[in-house]
């Protein structure tokens, strides 16, 4: 029988064959990138097929002054209730912090949200889109009327406890604040889109930086769910108005109703 050579004995020179041997294991769990486009769409509709959800939720409101210091502090507490699409929110407390005063806001805030709310129904009576939420269609790059738009490079990644998982980077091959470009965490399998980091491919007039991200979570094996959201905006025309804020959003408790 053959001896097997010391340098291929040695512990580092075998830990970087196993290495070098689940690369290419690993990316060819990967499948072709316009199979993972097609799948990655019908898997959204069939995941986000629902208009009607409820949940508890915690929102946090940062705003900064123009050198970047935090300035106030709002954590929302409120109970969300979405009937065909419509949304309402009962604000349950809101806290607000400033110059190191906590001053209790709810009835202003609960007064803010029930206006904003009316009209976003009124806008969405009328064959708008109801603004406050982020816009899945308007953002997301997969469906085949926008594909033709971008280019798209696909990666391997791993997730939490070794989950293999795949990274999509979608560029928009034109600046403008109506395309997003992207980096979409996707699981190869099922095709679940886990995270999503989104910046329009050119900023909308007056503002300087605006991103979003958000952590998308499977429920009851079948439906897809955005537990997570921050969103970053900074902008304002010249010194009459600008908005420096962060906004984070928390989901627990959710029950789909359809």
């Amino acid at each position: 029988m053959n001896s097997i050579p010391p340098v291929v004995r040695h512990p580092r020179f075998a830990a970087a064959l196993l290495i070098l041997a689940a690369v290419p294991l690993f990316s060819q769990t990967l499948p072709d990138l316009n199979v993972l486009l097609v799948n990655v769409e019908a898997r959204l509709a069939a995941g986000f097929a629902y208009k009607n959800w409820t949940a508890s939720a915690t929102s946090t409101e940062t705003k900064c002054d123009r050198h970047g210091a935090v300035d106030k502090v709002t954590v929302v507490k409120k109970f969300v209730r979405v009937t065909n699409g419509d949304r309402d929110e009962d604000i349950l407390k809101a806290i607000e912090t400033a110059d190191g005063k906590r001053t209790d806001v709810t009835r202003e805030t609960a007064e803010k949200a029930r206006r904003q709310w009316a009209k976003a129904r009124e806008r969405r009576a009328a064959g708008g889109r109801q603004s406050g939420v982020l816009d899945l269609d308007e953002i997301l790059p997969f469906a085949a009327k926008k594909r033709p738009f971008y280019s798209f490079k696909l990666r391997p990644a791993e997730g939490e406890g070794g989950r293999k998982l795949a990274v999509l980077e979608a560029a928009a091959k034109e600046k403008d604040s109506k395309f997003w470009n992207g980096i979409y965490t996707i699981d190869p399998v099922t095709f679940d889109i886990v995270k999503a980091e989104v910046r329009p491919s050119d900023n909308p007039t007056f503002v300087r930086e605006l991103w979003a991200e958000a952590d998308i979570a499977l429920l009851d094996g079948k439906h897809l769910f955005i537990v997570h959201t921050k969103m970053k905006v900074d902008g304002g025309f010249l010194f009459i108005k600008n908005v420096r804020m962060l906004v984070e959003d928390v989901y627990t408790d959710v029950k789909i109703l359809n």
